[in-house]
């Protein structure tokens, strides 16, 4: 059987098909993950309509949306390949799991707020926010679809192109559709996921006519609303759009409840537990998944875990900061006296994630793993133009290294992978640490030995899967390492931690 490709992608598997077009489960030849969607129709209009969703797409650019990887509008089946999250939807959480309280909901409307600043920013507007279109990492929310999305400049009389049961009255009535739209319907996925139905009389139920009607009159039922949680959703909710919230004060406000808990980071703090086990359940699923999927179209070809998605940036905790900040980077610098007291003088709670607390041992990594010099270091995903078998993009999508034209070190299987919790020496956060085997000390000590005391970012060692594009850590070298024991990765969130030490073998 032939395998379908769109351009340079080798489809795995279809995720979802309805209406104009289909969404994809598709590979590159370098192996990394995408979701492709292709149109179904065919008519002239059908085409303009995908290439305009194509050119709205590409102009966003924020950590809470799904950036495009590439695209072929003019193709003879035209389609659109963007970033893969495998993580379930408000909807699908809220339907399995219940709704949120207060702490949680703050956390995640300041996302979803983010992400309408990054798309307004780029002279949009979303014009579908909804439940559905709102998936949720354990890192942060993460906004998708722009389907129906329109530039600020064009004005629209057609009626009720969104979901009507989460659209803003003007919207249901065919006027146009404002930034004030989108915070609307904003304030409606919110109450959804505070009270488990839509805020409109009668949840949104009825006839498509009867709830368009109900909405272009703004005939809300915001009972079931608790109290702590007025004061956030109730403003988005005004039926004069002029009267809303613009999305920065929805983050500042959610930042002062987020300030409440300082020590607070991702969503594994905010969440409830049975949402995350919920979350982390999904993409353990599609990963498996994926790997299925990779064998049925090359049985032959070796498998690679999908990238998990990019951690969302940090709420500032002080009240009135105004705007997201940026977490500082935790993958850091090692150093020969600091292995031995992150390894020992530190230690407070060793955690392989299913083993006895102060077991120890180490599985198969995700591939081959490379310990190269680094060349060069920039912000965001490595481009296309970046050189081949040389560029290495990590996990979070927020770094790219070049590593120097050597072959360095390459690792099979470290002797012991661990990652423990600590919060001394100036650390609060977790630690991934991996134990060489003694025949590849030597090599790791002269490969540090060699950069040591360069500027950054020569003075790194890239940690890299060898087959793949994967860049796992990418720590200083402040002055050469005997080892064993080789602390690659400090300060990161219990997540984080996860990731990287699961891939280098650590015990799933």
């Amino acid at each position: 059987m032939p395998v379908e490709r769109f351009g340079p992608y080798v489809v795995m598997e279809e995720l979802a098909s309805g209406g104009m077009g289909r969404v994809l489960l598709a590979r590159s030849p370098g192996g990394r993950t995408v979701a492709v969607k292709t149109l179904l129709a065919d008519s002239a209009d059908d085409r303009r309509r995908f290439a305009r969703e194509v050119r709205i797409a590409q102009r966003v650019r924020g950590l809470y949306t799904a950036s495009v990887v590439e695209a072929d509008a003019e193709a003879a089946k035209p389609w659109m390949a963007t970033e893969y999250i495998p993580a379930p939807s408000l909807r699908d959480l809220v339907d399995s799991c219940g709704v949120l309280g207060a702490g949680a909901l703050h956390w995640v409307a300041a996302g979803v707020a983010e992400a309408l600043l990054s798309i307004h920013a780029a002279g949009l507007v979303h014009r579908d926010i909804k439940p559905s279109n709102v998936l949720l990492p354990v890192e942060g929310p993460r906004v998708i679809d722009f389907g129906i999305s329109q530039a600020h400049d064009v004005t629209r009389t057609q009626a009720a192109l969104g979901t009507v049961a989460y659209a803003s009255p003007e919207q249901a009535r065919g006027e146009p559709t404002t930034v004030a739209s989108d915070v609307f319907s904003l304030g409606a996925t919110l109450f959804h996921l505070a009270v488990g139905r839509a805020p409109y009389r009668d949840g949104g139920a009825g006839s498509a006519l009867e709830q368009l009607v109900r909405t272009a009159a703004g005939e809300l039922d915001v009972t079931g609303l608790p109290g702590d949680l007025e004061e956030l959703i109730l403003p988005c909710l005004r039926f004069d759009a002029a009267a809303r919230p613009e999305p920065a004060q929805i983050v500042a406000r959610s930042q002062e409840r987020l300030a409440e808990r300082p020590s607070a980071r991702g969503g594994e703090d905010w969440l409830p537990g049975n949402w995350i086990e919920a979350i982390e359940r999904h993409r353990t699923q599609r990963m498996r998944a994926v790997r299925e999927a990779q064998r049925r179209v090359d049985p032959d070809a070796r498998t690679q875990l999908v990238h998990p998605p990019r951690p969302t940036a940090r709420m500032a905790m002080q009240p009135g900061a105004g705007q997201a900040t940026r977490r500082p980077r935790t993958l850091l610098l090692v150093t020969g006296g600091a292995a031995a007291t992150l390894a020992v003088g530190a230690l407070l709670v060793l955690r392989p994630w299913t083993a006895e607390a102060g077991s120890s041992g180490a599985g198969k990594p995700d591939g081959p793993v490379g310990i190269l010099p680094v060349m060069s270091e920039s912000p965001g995903v490595c481009p296309a133009d970046s050189p081949e078998g040389r560029s290495w993009t990590s996990d979070d999508r927020q770094t790219c290294v070049v590593t120097a034209g050597e072959k360095g070190l390459t690792i099979g299987q470290f002797k012991n992978v661990r990652a423990y919790y600590q919060s001394d020496n100036g650390l609060n956060g977790w630690t991934v640490e991996v134990t060489l085997n003694d025949s590849d000390r030597a090599a790791f000590t002269r490969l540090t030995d060699r950069v040591a005391g360069q500027s950054r970012p020569q003075n790194e060692l890239a940690f890299v899967i060898r087959d793949s594009d994967r860049l796992l850590a990418s720590p200083a070298i402040l002055e050469k390492i005997a080892g064993p024991k080789v602390p690659v990765a400090i300060n990161l969130k219990k997540n984080e931690a996860r990731f990287i030490a699961q891939a280098l073998g650590a015990p799933s």
